[in-house]
């Protein structure tokens, strides 16, 4: 490859706009893909995607170029006819290409790198054209094995660059226009989405149903009547969180998500930015615990207090640790919102 990645097609520096292309069918031309790529694309087949992690219900292709021997792409669909997670997070506006146009994904932090080549318009909603990473990525295999302390260290580090990178940022607060908002953030994942997707085929969709059911069974009931009250109406956490510092949020940290491209020089892949969000680090923070589970290599305690020293040394004299804590106990409230079932 000639060119990092995360270059590849961007107008210019400091988050230009990118204008989507008419169709796929215009972006996958073999003369498009070497302009983009930089490297020569004589031919182009595209196939069904195999393997991968799709929690929304998206569709994938593979794209295979030079007849397997060149760069390979993968590309995602978008749309509220097949993405549940569109759907209840009121996505109308195409939030993961929206993060591309807007020169967002441009001015992450050189930690992290993004696949994301270009995109384009599709029948029913947007297609993303990206380098395909899965190698990168956190192999689903290894599942019950946790992550080395290096990667673990470098991806937290990561998180705090990037939460560092927008902090306070004039304009960050502004979900209508490009994020996901906190009270779609934390209601996604509730007891009323199971029931209104109960005919979508993917299989996470049972899982929140069953699993809410659960939940109620096993908690004790102040707990159970706490949550019941704020996925009827999220705002008190809402605005309790809003009280403190904001900045931009993945929204989706987990193992299926990350990963660590290796050369020329370790960085953080990060990918699908669905959920990302104006909100605390402590969303974040909070998946990215829940999300990895038995494969963090120390204590979920240890691990906060390690981003919490990475986001202080980032931050300096902004970081203030009177607003650390209480973000942290209504990130771990929101989370159990998000992923209690």
């Amino acid at each position: 490859m000639t060119q990092d990645f995360a270059e590849v097609g961007r107008r210019g520096e400091g988050g230009m706009l990118h204008e989507p292309f008419a169709s796929l069918d215009e972006l996958l031309a073999p003369a498009m893909l070497t302009r983009l790529s930089h490297e020569p694309v004589s031919t182009v087949r595209s196939s069904p995607f195999s393997g991968g992690d799709s929690a929304s219900g998206s569709h994938f292709l593979t794209v295979e170029t030079n007849e397997g021997q060149g760069p390979r792409f993968v590309v995602k669909f978008s749309s509220p006819a097949c993405d549940w997670i569109v759907r209840a997070t009121g996505d109308v506006l195409g939030r993961e290409v929206l993060v591309w146009s807007s020169g967002l994904l441009d001015r992450l932090p050189p930690e992290i790198i993004h696949p994301v080549v270009a995109c384009a318009r599709n029948e029913n909603g947007w297609a993303i054209l990206m380098r395909d990473v899965s190698e990168a990525l956190i192999p689903a295999s290894t599942k019950y094995a946790p992550i080395s302390l290096a990667d673990h260290r470098r991806y937290l580090d990561a998180l705090a660059a990037l939460h560092t990178t927008f902090w306070n940022e004039s304009g960050v607060d502004n979900p209508r226009d490009r994020y996901c908002s906190p009270r779609n953030l934390y209601t996604a994942t509730s007891p009323a989405t199971g029931k209104r997707e109960v005919d979508h085929p993917n299989a996470v969709l049972p899982r929140i149903r069953h699993g809410w059911d659960l939940f109620w069974t096993v908690v004790a009931p102040d707990v159970a009547k706490l949550l019941q009250r704020l996925f009827e109406d999220p705002a008190p956490l809402c605005s309790a969180l809003a009280r403190y510092p904001r900045t931009i949020v993945h929204g989706d940290p987990r193992a299926a998500n990350l990963g660590i491209m290796r050369k020329p020089r370790p960085r953080v892949v990060l990918i699908d930015w669905h959920f990302v969000s104006s909100s605390t680090p402590g969303a974040d923070v909070a998946w990215y615990l829940w999300a990895l589970g038995n494969r963090l290599p120390v204590a979920r305690e240890t691990t906060i207090s390690m981003y919490r020293d990475r986001l202080a040394h980032r931050l300096g004299a902004r970081f203030d640790e009177t607003w650390w804590q209480p973000v942290m106990d209504l990130s771990l409230l929101g989370q159990l919102m998000r992923g209690g079932c």
